[in-house]
């Protein structure tokens, strides 16, 4: 619930509500005069609170943008260049694993 996902450098938690959870309980109880003093009745805690989540949010969206980039970088790295084949160009295509793909008995036709 509160691991930091590799991608994103968030935990689903701290996207979902804003901040990490606490581990630990806290050792004492606010009163209602300070939870009031802090969040305020004109709702400025909360307008903050909601842009620090959209600010979570988008910042993991571009670390997952970061990360894909990286993992094509990755994925292309040991790849071999692309062949350039136009249209009407001969090409040797194998088979051999389509043997029988053709033949099958419920199809009630044979191609070969």
């Amino acid at each position: 619930m509160n691991t930091t996902n590799a991608s994103t450098g968030f935990s689903p938690f701290q996207l979902r509500h804003g901040a990490s959870p606490r581990v630990i309980p806290p050792l004492f109880t606010h009163s209602s005069d300070e939870v009031v003093s802090s969040f305020g009745p004109d709702g400025e805690s909360a307008k903050a609170l909601l842009e620090r989540i959209e600010t979570d949010v988008l910042e993991a969206q571009d670390n997952l943008l970061l990360a894909k980039t990286h993992q094509v970088a990755a994925a292309n790295m040991h790849r071999d260049p692309e062949l350039p084949y136009g249209v009407g160009d001969r090409v040797l295509l194998s088979t051999f694993h389509r043997r029988r793909d053709y033949m099958r008995r419920g199809d009630h036709r044979v191609a070969k």
